[in-house]
Formats: structure tokens, C-alpha cells, sequence
């Protein structure tokens, strides 16, 4: 499936917050990724549209199975250049490699995607 990395961006940051919140709010989401709580109704009905995840009772958001394993796959492809980046001897904090890693991973195209 082709995804956009806004799509993404969303569908990673509710799989790590659902690690230490068992139910995602709107507002949990717009505060980890610092945007208004109308950017994330807009994507989230963008993301509902192509069944990546479903908003159930009182505005909590789960991943489905697609949106899921989307955002499991994200994750690997993180760590995987989080794990490289420092083989750079570039002086980066963890929290700089990682936000690196994320944004590396969002330019490049998934595999089986456009440009595979």
C-alpha cells in the first residue's frame, strides 16, 4: 500500500504513544506531534477513510491491522537507520539520531512502493 508520509507520520506517532498509553486521544496525538487538534481530526478522518484506523468511543484512536503493520514496518525502518546514523560520526544526542532516522525513513520510498 502506498502511503504518504504524513499518513505516516500520524500512523507512527499513535504506535509509539499506544506503547505507553493504552488509549490515544486527539489531543495526546496533537501534543506529540505539535499540531492543532483540527489537524488531527482532518487526518485522522483521512486515515479512517482508507481503514488504518478506527476512533472508537470517547475520541480514542487504535491502529487496525493495516495501519499496524504500516507503522510496525516505519518503526523498523527507524531503528534500522538510527541503529547507521552514528557510524556517521556525525555529533548527534539520541534524541536528534532518532528524529533523524524518522525523517530519513518518511524521504525514502517503502519497499514495493513508487520508486522500488
Amino acid at each position: 500500500m502506498d502511503v504518504p508520509s504524513s499518513h505516516l507520520r500520524y500512523l507512527y506517532a499513535i504506535y509509539e504513544l499506544s506503547k505507553t498509553m493504552p488509549d490515544v486521544g486527539c489531543a495526546a496525538l496533537a501534543k506529540a506531534l505539535d499540531v492543532t487538534k483540527p489537524s488531527v481530526t482532518w487526518m485522522l478522518d483521512a486515515l479512517m477513510e482508507k481503514h488504518l484506523i478506527v476512533k472508537k468511543r470517547y475520541g480514542k484512536i487504535y491502529l487496525t491491522d493495516d495501519g499496524y503493520l504500516l507503522a510496525r514496518d516505519f518503526d523498523r525502518r527507524v531503528e534500522l537507520l538510527a541503529a547507521r546514523i552514528p557510524l556517521m560520526g556525525l555529533a548527534l544526542t539520541k534524541d536528534e539520531t532518532h528524529a533523524a532516522a524518522r525523517a530519513m525513513a518518511e524521504a525514502v520510498p517503502q519497499a514495493g512502493g513508487k520508486g522500488a
